[in-house]
């Protein structure tokens, strides 16, 4: 049966942080002024100089992290739209009668223009609310059949979205801002990640609408490009319960200047020539003053605490920084730690190269069943492959 639904969104500020403050509100200083870091930066580092002491303290910290984030590196998201049209274009059985395919294409009005976004989930075929995992990606049937039978074994709604209705993925800047979302929302500044990762805020919204969903328990996830959009989802949406990028690389869970020693290095200057739509001019400004970002990925994942945090990685997947992204990791687990809530944020690691495969997949699915329903699960989430390795930070968490 195909559906045509009408959903009005409101902005709740405890509920979507999107950007509740904009970066006026706070000062940001120019390249010329910022210093050079000595170590992975403190997170606990207020504005005024001082260092945060209380819980309290630190809800006012993460926004000011993510007003820092949106200031140097994604830009600012608009709040989520009033009267989305969302029009059920699909509903059929799959896999033997054991689940549900539905299509949907979301429409967007604003400035005299419209928009069409795609996407499609599959659901356990029988009665009951499910945990969602989102997906970002090229189409709405990219996860392999094995990963989508699995899912729905353990009871999960698997969900993709095309995040190239939202933004083309063309490093000309001017010919990416002519089209998709940006002519809609011409006053924002935002980069082509933030773009897509908004397009998760669309979704969950209308899934809210949905009896079938279990709003309580979302997961988001995507690979390489969509590993940076499913952190910065992540970031500043507080209904996601797991936050789970997939080898994210630079502008994601890797560090901007830590790399393994002889191994190919992405820097903030590759990113300018290949990827110049991602993120705002201001990020690429800092190409080349690495040292002196005031900010590291270990901000990102250390504010969506106490909510979930997972990261999938590959050791030989270099370009990616698996030793980058494992020193902020070790770094934001330390605020987890702080917040009581070590077991939240965790890692798979496995060898070979840059993919989301089979045991990418399984791993996510297990740490979801283990955050959950605190089931025990078959990956090895506590392995540590960098265990000589001495992080480099020099601060400490408040006394509690």
């Amino acid at each position: 049966m195909r559906q045509l639904i009408v959903f009005t969104a409101f902005m709740l500020i405890t509920v979507l942080s999107g950007l509740a403050q904009t970066s006026e509100e706070y000062h940001f200083k120019p390249l010329q002024k910022l210093k050079r870091q000595h170590g992975l930066q403190d997170p606990f580092l207020m504005p005024d100089g001082k260092r945060v002491s209380t819980k309290e303290e630190w809800q006012k910290q993460q926004q000011y992290i993510k007003t820092m984030l949106a200031h140097y590196q994604y830009g600012e998201m608009p709040p989520v739209p009033k009267n989305v049209v969302v029009k059920e274009t699909l509903s059929e059985e799959v896999y033997n009668k054991t689940a549900i395919r539905k299509e949907y294409v979301l429409t967007l009005n604003r400035n005299g223009k419209s928009l069409d976004f795609h996407f499609g989930l599959i659901k356990p075929n029988r009665s009951g609310q499910f945990p969602v995992v989102i997906k970002n990606d090229r189409s709405i049937n990219e996860i392999p059949d094995e990963i989508n039978l699995e899912a729905i074994k353990r009871g999960y709604i698997m969900c993709q979205f095309v995040r190239t209705d939202l933004s083309l993925d063309d490093k000309n800047v001017k010919l990416t801002r002519s089209s998709g979302v940006f002519p809609l929302y011409p006053e924002y500044d935002w980069g082509t990640i933030a773009v897509w990762a908004w397009g998760y805020q669309l979704i969950i919204e209308y899934f809210e609408t949905l009896d079938f969903v279990n709003i309580e328990k979302i997961v988001v996830t995507g690979h390489s490009r969509g590993g940076k959009t499913a952190f910065c989802a992540g970031i500043y949406d507080e209904r996601i319960a797991i936050t789970a990028p997939n080898s994210s690389g630079l502008g994601g869970t890797a560090s901007h200047r830590y790399f393994e020693l002889g191994q190919d290095e992405q820097t903030i200057g590759h990113a300018s020539f290949a990827n110049a739509h991602w993120w705002t001019p201001e990020f690429f400004k800092l190409a080349g003053f690495e040292s002196r970002l005031p900010y590291d990925a270990h901000f990102g994942k250390a504010i969506i605490a106490p909510r979930a945090f997972f990261n999938a990685h590959a050791l030989q997947d270099y370009w990616a920084n698996p030793f980058g992204t494992f020193l902020t990791f070790e770094a934001a687990k330390k605020v987890y730690k702080w917040m009581g809530v070590e077991e939240n944020i965790k890692m798979h690691w496995r060898t070979g190269g840059h993919e989301q495969g089979v045991i990418d997949w399984l791993a996510l699915l297990d740490f979801s069943d283990q955050y959950f329903y605190n089931k025990k699960v078959e990956s090895n989430l506590d392995i540590n492959p960098y265990s000589t390795v001495k992080i480099p930070v020099f601060w400490d968490a408040p006394d509690n």
